[in-house]
Formats: C-alpha cells, sequence, structure tokens
C-alpha cells in the first residue's frame, strides 16, 4: 500500500470528499491523495466525511507523521467505532495545531510608549563626533606593515556613514549583522567578530595571481544593529541599512549571522535594483523555504517569505548543495511548482559535481543581470566547518566550493553577497572561521578578475 496522486481510494470516487476536505481548511486544493486495499477502502467509507477526507490527505498524514501503512497498522483490530475515535484524535491535533482567532493573538504587541522604542536602532550623528573630519574611510591601523591594532575585514578601512562609502568610492563594503535568535542561539551572533579576527581574507588569490585589495576599493562599514528580543523589528532596519549600502554602488559583502537575514539582505537588493532585476543563487544545505512556521520571518523561511511576499519569483532563485531530512516530497514539488532551480546532494551524486555546477551556472547566467550570492556554511561538509548553527553530513568540500564563488563572483555582476550561521563557540578549531574568509576572498578574487578583465579560465 503506497501515497499516489490516484484520485480513487479503493472502489469509490473521491471528488466530493476532496471538495469538502478543502472547505473545512484541512488539506489544500492540489493535495496529494492515498490509495488503501478494498478491504480498508471499505471501512474507510464507514468513517464520518471529515475524517474520510484526512485519511485520503498523503500532506495530512505528513503532518502526523504517519503513511498509508501505518495507517492500516493503525485501524488493525480496532472497532469501528474506535476507529474512528482514533482518527477524529489525529484530526483534532492538526485542528489544534491551526491558528485559532478566539485565543491566539495574529500580532505580537509592542509597547508605542516606550521612549526609547527604536534605542537599538537609533544612528549617531556625525555633528556628534568629537573631531571633525572629511568624509570617505580611513585606517585605524597602528603600524604600516604588520596588521595589530583593532581588527577589521581584510583589513581595510572603516567607513562610518554612507557618505564615507561615497566618498571614497567604495566599491566592497563589509558588514556585519550579529543576529542569531531566529534558530535558538546558535551562536551565529559573534560570526562578524570572529571573521574580523581570523586568517583568509588578505593576500594574493593563487588561481587568479590577483590580490583583490589591489584592485578594488573595500571598507568595512561595522556592524548593523538588531533587536535582540525580536527578528521581525530586526528585518526592517537591516533591510534600510544594506540598501544604503548598496545604493552607492557599493557592493554589500554581509557576514552574519543566521539565515533569517537572507530575507531583508535580499529584498534590500530588489529595492535597490528592481523587482525581477535581481537573481539569487544559494549555496546551503537547507532550502529554507518551509511554509508553516508560526513566526513571520526565521531562518527556515526566508526563501518561502521572499517569494509569499512577492520580492522574488521561484525561478530568481538558484539552490546547490540542499541535503538533510528537513524537506519533505511535498516540500520539493512546492519548490520546484515555484520555479527554483534546486541542485541538491543528491542531484551532485547521481550527475557528478561538474555537470551540477554547469547545469547551475548556465541557469545563473540566463537569468537576471544582478546577482545576489547567498552562502549558508551549512553547506559545507562538517568536515570542513563544525561551527555552524545547523550543520548537516555530507555536504560540499573547499575544493568544490572555493572554485564555484570564485567562478560565480568572475562572471557574473556581483552586487551583493552573505555568508551566513558561521557559530564560533561551537568550533573548538580555527578551521570554520577560515574557511569562512577563505570563501568570501574567493568571491573577490573573482570579483578583481573580473574588474581586471582577466580571462584566465576558473
Amino acid at each position: 500500500m503506497t501515497a499516489t496522486a490516484n484520485t480513487r481510494i479503493g472502489a469509490f470516487a473521491l471528488p466530493s470528499l476532496l471538495a469538502m476536505a478543502c472547505a473545512l481548511g484541512i488539506m489544500p486544493a492540489a493535495a496529494e491523495t492515498v490509495r488503501y486495499s478494498a478491504a480498508l477502502a471499505a471501512r474507510i467509507a464507514a468513517l464520518p466525511a471529515e475524517q474520510q477526507a484526512f485519511l485520503t490527505d498523503s500532506a495530512m498524514l505528513d503532518r502526523v507523521g504517519l503513511t498509508a501503512d501505518e495507517v492500516a497498522l493503525a485501524l488493525q483490530g480496532r472497532t469501528d467505532e474506535q476507529a474512528s475515535a482514533y482518527v477524529g484524535a489525529l484530526v483534532r491535533v492538526v485542528a489544534d495545531a491551526r491558528f485559532d482567532p478566539a485565543t491566539d493573538m495574529a500580532e505580537i504587541p509592542l509597547n508605542p510608549e516606550a521612549t526609547a522604542f527604536n534605542l537599538p536602532t537609533t544612528l549617531r550623528p556625525a555633528l556628534l563626533d568629537k573631531f571633525y573630519r572629511a568624509p570617505g574611510p580611513f585606517s585605524i591601523a597602528s603600524y604600516m606593515y604588520q596588521p595589530a591594532g583593532i581588527p577589521t575585514f581584510a583589513q581595510a578601512p572603516i567607513a562610518l556613514r554612507k557618505e564615507d562609502l561615497v566618498a571614497g568610492k567604495v566599491e566592497v563594503a563589509f558588514v556585519g549583522i550579529p543576529l542569531d535568535f531566529s534558530n535558538g542561539h546558535r551562536d551565529a551572533k559573534h560570526g562578524p567578530m570572529a571573521l574580523r579576527a581570523s586568517d583568509g581574507l588578505v593576500g594574493t588569490d593563487i588561481h587568479t595571481g590577483l590580490d583583490p585589495a589591489k584592485l578594488l576599493r573595500m571598507a568595512d562599514y561595522g556592524n548593523i544593529a538588531v533587536d535582540n528580543m525580536s527578528v521581525e523589528r530586526t528585518v526592517g532596519h537591516v533591510r534600510t541599512m544594506v540598501a544604503e549600502i548598496a545604493s552607492t554602488g557599493a557592493v554589500p559583502f554581509i557576514v552574519g549571522g543566521d539565515h533569517a537575514l537572507m530575507y531583508p539582505d535580499v529584498a534590500a537588493m530588489v529595492d535597490v535594483y528592481g523587482k525581477g532585476k535581481v537573481g539569487v543563487i544559494q549555496l546551503d544545505a537547507h532550502y529554507e523555504g518551509v511554509a508553516e512556521d508560526a513566526h513571520y520571518i526565521s531562518d527556515i523561511q526566508s526563501v518561502s517569505r521572499l517569494i509569499r511576499d512577492g520580492i522574488l519569483s521561484g525561478g530568481d532563485i538558484v539552490q546547490i548543495g540542499i541535503r538533510g531530512a528537513g524537506m519533505s516530497g511535498a516540500d520539493k514539488a512546492r519548490a520546484t511548482a515555484q520555479g527554483i532551480r534546486m541542485h541538491s546532494m543528491a542531484d551532485i551524486e547521481k550527475d557528478g559535481w561538474r555537470a551540477v555546477v554547469d547545469r547551475a551556472l548556465a541557469q545563473v547566467r540566463a537569468g537576471p543581470e544582478h546577482l545576489f550570492v547567498s552562502f549558508d556554511m551549512s553547506v559545507l561538509d562538517p568536515a570542513y566547518a563544525p561551527g555552524v548553527g545547523r550543520p548537516a553530513p555530507n555536504g560540499l568540500t573547499m575544493r568544490e566550493a572555493v572554485p564555484l564563488v570564485r567562478t560565480l563572483c568572475a562572471q557574473n555582476k556581483v552586487v551583493g553577497f552573505e555568508l551566513l550561521d558561521p557559530a564560533p563557540i561551537l568550533d573548538i578549531s580555527y578551521k570554520t572561521a577560515q574557511n569562512a574568509n577563505y570563501i568570501l576572498h574567493s568571491c573577490l578574487a573573482g570579483m578583481a578578475q573580473r574588474k581586471a578583465a582577466v580571462t584566465k579560465a576558473p
């Protein structure tokens, strides 16, 4: 007995039951149905219509963790009355998990009377600076040649305000966003600090022979403030600040921070460049397309929220490295129906890395002119990145990831890059932060190669 897309159960037709289930709100209009044996179908036909509809919907069975075979075993030995009580309990479990306007809050109330309501995101005016300085990035290095003193991304000068980016004609602006509580406080908030203090982000790229710092004007734009009690309140400010960077012509290099940041980061790119004009390539172990989370935004639903809010269409997104048990068959079918081009680790094992990369690169080139790269450290195998928020075995190697990132950034007009979910406290070694910086450096090398019109094959 298997779940199929058949529209019959045993000997009786289902159209009326499916319509009733949709009306009751316990199944979507396009749900798959389940086929049972003739004997079990006859028993199911004796149940109330609501329970029949429940048992015929594979999505509802998934919701309670049952298969058609397990339903058959559960009903075996039960009387008709006991069977109805059992299925009724399953229906109630699903119903109880839904939003109830009589008892549930549709919105989390805030305190607008607070005099410090926007205190976490209030920017400091230049007029409050103790000393006047002309706009532009400035170095805080104490030594000419030794990277001592206060660390910055890529040992770059710092920029405090938009005027600094404009005056310095900055091409790459690093910015940290220390957000980590949308996936359970796994320490992604310390990602920016760890990467600033780690090696791997400076020097000559061995493949291109180029030192990105000598070709690209770079600056460290500091950290963007977050509301440590609300992801929802954080994303608006992040979206504004990232858009501010992009509006100057600089490419934001965003270091997180968990994957909830993908929503405001991508939204900011669309705000600046226009809807339909930004493509996204997402390197990630997780598809981030959960549609049933109770919160408006979290790391597991950044992609689905971008699509649901009309910021991106599924066809704007290419994914590489998806794996693990977090995505059901129904989830994958929904992503495919939305137009997302997903290249999972199963595809890589089946077709080979080179074939998958070639397909993905072709899809990116055929997409929108502007490219945003979303690199979640979980896409790497834990052997290369043990300190991530949601590690998943059987991931990419650094030898696979580095050339891909370099090629993406050399062949396309990259307008933004985010590196998400490094969790330093979970790595007692040095490798996660070092490899994260090496990934960033690979994109910088690709951008430098593009700027220098170097034609060496990747």
